[in-house]
């Protein structure tokens, strides 16, 4: 079966990259993400050309640092010269810089919403059969291993002995349960995140973010008070910068 790729700058799309890719691939379709699927001891540049022109088409994150990305520019240009069918997704209302809006054209520009509504807007490009084992569950678990292989959610193993007085940490959610609207009053009161932007947050493809560079003390409250309103939550992982 082909796979679709997808495009996207490491610097500032990388998360959403991995949040897309499982949604695409829980509703039918595999996908091509670096750096999840690049082979060790291969030649880097050849596995682009290759995932490309063996794919279904290509996804591209239109963010900042995609605009200014060489790599990305390569990329739309392969996807076109072979023909490929190619969707730009809009982050936060980025618009494609010169050189991208060359290769795009006129295309049909889906703003990002979130995973599942995203992915919804690009079945109608790029309609796949449903995959026995591509449930919501499984690609929720492959998301969090891949994230973990890619030090995104980095492992906790051992975080008690190697915390020092600057260390801050990350909180991840998986589900926020049957009080959404509890969990994202938790969230804003501790990050401050204003309530379109919490919601859209909370109603991710999980494993979401919702706590960013915390003192661990506070980190672990705030762990504390989302699962008593009812949201699975995931250990605290440290910060990387």
């Amino acid at each position: 079966m082909t796979h679709l790729f997808i495009s996207h700058s490491t610097r500032d799309g990388g998360l959403i990259a991995q949040q897309l890719s499982a949604a695409l691939e829980a509703a039918g379709h595999r996908c091509w993400i670096a750096p999840r699927d690049v082979k060790p001891g291969v030649p880097y540049p050849g596995q682009i050309v290759t995932a490309i022109e063996g794919s279904a088409g290509l996804v591209l994150l239109v963010t900042p640092a995609a605009n200014e990305s060489p790599d990305v520019l390569q990329e739309i240009q392969l996807a076109s010269t072979a023909r490929k069918t190619i969707a730009p997704v809009i982050v936060s209302g980025c618009t494609p810089g010169p050189d991208l809006r060359y290769f795009l054209g006129v295309r049909h520009q889906i703003p990002w919403s979130d995973a599942r509504g995203t992915t919804a807007e690009l079945m109608r490009s790029f309609p796949a059969a449903a995959l026995p084992r591509s449930t919501i569950g499984d690609a929720m678990h492959k998301f969090v291993d891949d994230a973990r292989a890619a030090g995104s959610i980095p492992p906790v193993a051992g975080v008690e002995s190697s915390v020092d007085a600057n260390q801050t940490f990350d909180v991840f959610m998986l589900m926020p349960g049957q009080s959404k609207i509890n969990v994202i009053k938790v969230v804003r009161e501790y990050t401050g995140w204003g309530l379109a932007e919490t919601k859209q947050i909370v109603e991710g493809f999980p494993p979401v973010r919702v706590g960013l560079s915390m003192p661990k003390a506070r980190a672990e409250h705030m762990i504390r008070d989302l699962k008593s309103v009812g949201a699975t939550m995931m250990p605290l992982a440290p910060h990387k910068s």
